[in-house]
């Protein structure tokens, strides 16, 4: 059954900007999709609701002053959010941040969810609220009709007991799921063999079954320092780049961050030890400058579909700050990305040290002694 929406857009009563900015400025805060979910909102009560997956807080400001759940996985999300509501003079105090692995303080009767890209984070997403929501919820699910799948269907039908789909505006559509299913409890952990380990990580992580092609060829191409004291994971997803270091360098510190708190909750399940420490976060103000020897990281360059790779060059240069004299980054990335011209904008010396038709290994040097072989 389809259902016709009027569709209007209420971002000319809001500024909502991408935090941190993008150099692409081709790129928005919302979509399409994100308005037709605001126009749904205002068909029903005034209900407290959750939002999932609001990248920059659009969702979220138009929902004001309702009381609002924003099950949010990124840091960047929450940061986003907090600086929209700021610039539009929004208080704040509907909303409250939580946890996708944690219970809401109360039920909610409407949900509102921008479709990931991830079917299992999307499954991730539906499991959190039938938990959390009353018998006769419903939760909106907005997407760009480009990126449908039958599988949101089938996933929707596992969870909710009516499935309806409204009709295409300006290219998106909203998915609407009705009365949640009583459903058994399930384990929401991949787990990946890679060598001698098992790599454990919950739904919605990147590379969820098994371990990124980049990855393992930046893993086979490790080159770290002779010394190693101090080392960190940038980007760390479910942490199989430090457990390989740290088989190196049992006795270094070693810090793990990622902007996703999914992440850092798969990296714990994979790397141990008294001296390690994981920061969700989705830049470098948690470590000291000056403190790292060496740098690991398979960065992101994607927003959902989008590529920005104004992301990873922000971490590049917070990673430059964060080495001793010595240090050194080690980095993989899709060759297509060519980033050895903005690397050595930032860095002393940049080299190519490992490549083939996709991936290309960069090592990068804060300070050059010219007397030192390289």
């Amino acid at each position: 059954m389809f259902f016709l929406y009027q569709f209007y857009t209420m971002s000319k009563t809001l500024s909502i900007v991408r935090v941190p900015e993008s150099t692409n400025n081709s790129l928005r805060a919302w979509s399409a999709a994100d308005e037709l979910l605001i126009h749904q909102l205002e068909e029903t009560d005034t209900a407290p609701l959750v939002i999932y997956n609001d990248s920059f807080g659009y969702l979220s400001s138009h929902a004001a002053p309702r009381k609002t759940f924003a099950a949010l996985d990124a840091k960047s999300q929450v940061k986003a959010t907090l600086e929209n509501f700021s610039n539009n003079s929004i208080s704040g105090d509907h909303f409250e941040a939580v946890s996708l692995l944690e219970p809401l303080s109360e039920k909610v009767e409407i949900g509102l969810l921008k479709t990931p890209k991830s079917l299992e984070m999307f499954e991730l997403f539906l499991s959190h609220f039938v938990k959390n929501s009353n018998k006769d919820a419903t939760l909106y699910c907005g997407f760009m009709t480009r990126n449908f799948t039958k599988q949101l269907l089938e996933i929707g039908a596992e969870y909710f007991d009516e499935v309806e789909q409204s009709l295409s505006k300006k290219k998106a559509r909203v998915l609407i799921l009705r009365k949640p299913k009583v459903v058994s409890e399930k384990t929401m952990i991949n787990s990946i063999e890679f060598g001698e380990s098992e790599i454990k990580q919950y739904y919605g992580v990147f590379s969820s079954h098994h371990i990124d092609y980049a990855t393992q060829f930046l893993i086979e191409n490790l080159e770290p320092p002779e010394v190693v004291k101090s080392v960190l994971d940038l980007a760390s997803g479910n942490g199989i780049i430090a457990k390989e270091v740290q088989k190196l360098f049992p006795d270094a510190d070693i810090a793990l961050v990622d902007d996703s708190q999914l992440a850092i909750e798969s990296s714990k399940l994979n790397v141990k030890g008294e001296n390690v420490s994981f920061f969700h976060n989705n830049n470098l103000e948690d470590i000291p400058s000056n403190s790292l020897d060496y740098v690991v990281s398979n960065p992101p360059f994607h927003v959902e579909y989008e590529i920005d790779i104004s992301l990873p060059l922000r971490l590049f240069r917070a990673v430059e700050k964060k080495l001793v004299n010595e240090g050194k980054f080690q980095l993989v990335a899709n060759s297509h990305l060519n980033y050895k011209p903005h690397l050595e904008k930032i860095f002393k010396r940049v080299s190519v040290v490992f490549d083939n038709d996709k991936f290309v290994v960069y090592s990068c040097y804060k300070r050059w002694d010219k007397n030192q072989e390289w």
